[in-house]
């Protein structure tokens, strides 16, 4: 009998702490560590709130998304703020500057990532593009193409929803808010000893890149820059080739070796794209600005060197191919090396990512 009232009045004291919760609710698990005091659950948005013991809240959605997390805790993932649209959320919501001509890539995460539209409020500052898509994501690429100082807000509309204003773009190198201009901000000299350097190496070396090493932010805009080439032709962007990363890579550095399909140990490469240039993009510096004086070696002038041969043409637009992994090895010498890997391996296409995996070492 004893254990039946304790039992009864347990219950009581549960009700007590925490309101009534819809079936969701019921099924959530609180994702935080350190224990949780109380929490609470809102039956207008279907929200939960965990009370964590530490001091801090962690929210999440009906679905069980987590849309905040204000702990401290190495061993919980950042997550994106929530929007002010239901059932997205993008990595990026504050505002920020793009210098003109450069790129910005968006990630919005969606249950139905077809189902998001995204546009600019101001015409004419950035073009915007979908970049890619892949299970609960969907990517878009803006790019800075107005004057200095322009500045355009970003919306989203999801299902059919209204637009939300997510945050606002602006083109590096324009007026502050007083009115006075600002000082572009120079680039960073590297701080490396040029004196005895080829020139092919000091462009390298100026063009930020690192001697004797891959450069995977060069890899990720050969990807994009093919992908834009298959846009062109009508035919469906390609995937990173998770399959053929490491090969890409190996390819690279073995073109600095022998520059050949053949490989060093005398094995035929399969099925790629290879391009080698004596010199980087060379850069003076003029006006605090960086200035690109000449255009050899960069990801913009390998692409548009393969697409101006038939061979290499017709492995970027091969309607085959559903993956490519690239490679680019910046030799000792200062020469760039550059491969694409394609392949038709379905496995690619589970999970597929759009984004150089090796960018995120």
């Amino acid at each position: 009998m004893k254990k039946i009232i304790s039992a009864a009045l347990a219950a009581a004291m549960i009700l007590t702490t925490f309101p009534a919760m819809g079936a969701s609710a019921l099924s959530l698990t609180c994702p935080g560590t350190g224990g949780w005091s109380s929490m609470q659950y809102d039956d207008t948005t279907g929200n939960t709130t965990w009370h964590m013991k530490d001091g801090s809240i962690i929210v999440q959605d009906k679905n069980g998304n987590v849309i905040q997390n204000t702990q401290n805790t190495t061993s919980t993932p950042s997550v994106s703020q929530p929007t002010a649209s239901s059932g997205w959320t993008s990595d990026t919501n504050s505002d920020f500057t793009v210098q003109p001509g450069k790129t910005y890539q968006f990630k919005f995460t969606a249950a139905n990532p077809g189902a998001l539209n995204v546009w600019f409020g101001t015409p004419g500052v950035f073009t915007i593009q979908k970049s890619g898509q892949e299970a609960g994501a969907v990517y878009y690429k803006i790019t800075a193409v107005g004057t200095p100082g322009a500045a355009a807000g970003i919306y989203v509309s999801y299902n059919g929803s209204s637009g939300t204003k997510l945050c606002v773009a602006t083109v590096a190198g324009g007026s502050s808010a007083t009115g006075q201009p600002t000082t572009p901000e120079a680039p960073s000299k590297p701080n490396v000893d040029t004196t005895d350097m080829t020139e092919s190496q000091r462009l390298s070396v100026e063009a930020g890149l690192t001697l004797g090493d891959w450069n995977h932010e060069y890899e990720q805009e050969v990807f994009e820059l093919t992908n834009e080439e298959r846009e062109k032709a009508g035919l469906p962007a390609l995937v990173w080739a998770k399959s053929r990363t490491e090969d890409a890579q190996i390819r690279a550095r073995e073109l600095a070796t022998l520059y050949s399909h053949t490989k060093p140990d005398g094995t035929a490469a399969i099925w790629e794209n290879v391009s080698m240039a004596g010199e980087t993009v060379a850069v003076h510096y003029e006006n605090s600005q960086r200035i690109l004086t000449r255009l050899a070696g960069d990801p913009k002038s390998a692409v548009q060197g393969w697409m101006n041969s038939d061979g290499h043409k017709a492995n970027i637009l091969h309607t085959g191919a559903v993956a490519m992994a690239v490679g680019c090895y910046v030799a000792e010498n200062g020469n760039i090396y550059w491969v694409q890997c394609f392949t038709s391996n379905q496995n690619d296409m589970i999970n597929p990512i759009m984004t150089n995996p090796l960018l995120e070492k």
